[in-house]
């Protein structure tokens, strides 16, 4: 049985790979739950750490593998870069020295907002990234310094490139569960822009499973986009939100965000010669995400 590190793993993301593990691993999740949440985890038997995972170092564990999902929310990224900074870059840079010490292997979570606006879809890993976000950015400088401590110190990393990952535990800002909520509270889909950027939704249990592949058959070094292998716009996302509800369809337009990006469609081939695919269609994935919202308080939810 391995000892399983999860750093954010009280988050949506993590918390999902929590629960897939913890029946045949010794899980432990760090989290300061600045952006995570203790009832992902609340029937999930892990052991929970209430701290910044960059000093998880502190703690008496001794990890087989560490898992690394803690970041700084794009949200925040534009009124907060120097914290982009701290969190995502320098925090990273912290735990591979940890790694390094200690040669324990590291799957870092990166984003798919690395690539910025590209010009070529769908998007393969090695396209050039230019970042349209100091998130973006961020998480891009993590990702080079993990391959540079895989060249350098021969360091076992692979790291995954998530896109607009949604699901059960999302409690936090995701469009798909926003949707729900104001179909639910009977109020109009709030879009910013003009609705036709285009997402490559994944539901969680495609990414998880994913990742699991990841873990299990990547290559130490490589870099793993997964994702839905379908982009839809944020105005077709309201609409099967609209008839999966069984409300009628009112849109409020209002201004886009800066760093928002046009379109996310990335190659998933990768993941694909792994034998992985993507199995959950946006309209399975909105019927199972409302499940759940209904079985919530979802006055406790912030969007």
């Amino acid at each position: 049985m391995a000892q399983i590190l999860i750093l954010g793993g009280a988050g949506f993301i993590g918390s999902n790979l929590a629960k897939r593990l913890s029946s045949s691993h010794e899980v432990h999740v760090v989290d300061d739950l600045s952006g995570g949440d203790i009832r992902n985890i609340k029937d999930i038997p892990c052991t929970f750490h209430h701290t910044d995972y960059r000093y998880f170092d502190l703690l008496p564990l001794m990890p087989h593998i560490i898992f690394h999902f803690a970041c700084q929310k794009m949200i925040y990224s534009i009124e907060e870069p120097f914290r982009d900074l701290e969190v995502n870059t320098k925090g990273t840079l912290q735990i591979l020295e940890y790694c390094r010490k200690y040669d324990v292997p590291l799957i870092y979570v990166s984003s798919g907002s690395v690539y910025g606006n590209p010009m070529v879809f769908p998007t393969p890993e090695d396209y050039p990234c230019r970042p349209e976000s100091p998130y973006g950015v961020s998480k891009w400088m993590a990702e080079e310094y993990c391959r540079l401590y895989h060249r350098m110190h021969g360091l076992d990393i692979k790291i995954v490139r998530p896109f607009s990952v949604y699901g059960p535990n999302q409690r936090r800002f995701g469009v798909v569960t926003r949707f729900i909520l104001q179909a639910l509270r009977e109020e109009p889909f709030t879009i910013e822009g003009d609705g036709d950027q285009r997402r490559a939704f994944t539901y969680i249990d495609d990414f998880i499973d994913g990742f699991l592949t990841v873990w299990m058959k990547g290559k130490s070094g490589e870099t793993y986009n997964i994702a839905g292998d379908v982009p839809y716009s944020i105005n077709e996302l309201a609409e099967i939100v609209s008839d999966v509800v069984r409300v009628p369809l009112k849109k409020i337009y209002v201004p886009r965000k800066k760093g928002d990006l046009n379109l996310t469609h990335p190659s998933i081939r990768k993941m694909e010669n792994l034998g992985w695919i993507p199995k959950v269609d946006l309209r399975e994935g909105v019927k199972q995400t409302l499940d759940w919202i209904l079985n919530e308080d979802i006055e406790s939810f912030i969007y």
